[in-house]
Formats: C-alpha cells, structure tokens, sequence
C-alpha cells in the first residue's frame, strides 16, 4: 500500500465518520455552525481540524457539499489530522 492509497484511505474514514456526526445536523449550515456541532459533542479533534478548511463565509446547502469540499481541499499542503 501506498502513502497515497494511506492518505486517501484516512480522508474516507474521517469523511464517513463526519458524515454520522453531520447525519441529524439541520441544513443550509456553516463552518461555524459546524464547528460548534463538533466541539459540543465532544468529537475528536481529527474531524475539527477537517472542517477547518471550509469557507467561513459559504452556506452549505447538503452534507455532501461539505465533504466533497473538504475532500477537495485535503490535499493543500496541510499537515495530517491530529491523531493519524
């Protein structure tokens, strides 16, 4: 396995794990809201640092336009999640 198919394999299981979190999360929403979602339940801090790269100023209209943008964005030269 590659470092790659490592990374890539990581991003899904935080994506996967964020979307159960996000599951009963009222939409249209925020990086804010979102954010706040996730240090209210106590969730690691691997999926805060996730949506750490989200717009702060975009609504996010569907679960699906929040992972796919930070699934677009994993790649941007920041360092791994906190925990991986």
């Amino acid at each position: 396995m590659s470092i790659d198919n490592t990374v890539d394999s990581v991003l899904e299981a935080d994506l996967a794990e964020l979307r159960v979190v996000l599951a009963r999360h009222a939409f249209p929403t925020s990086q804010d809201d979102i954010l706040a979602l996730l240090v209210a339940r106590h969730e690691p801090s691997r999926l805060l640092w996730r949506a750490a790269v989200l717009s702060r100023t975009r609504v996010y209209h569907s679960m699906d336009e929040v992972c796919d943008e930070i699934a677009d964005l994993a790649g941007t030269g920041m360092p791994p999640p906190p925990g991986r």
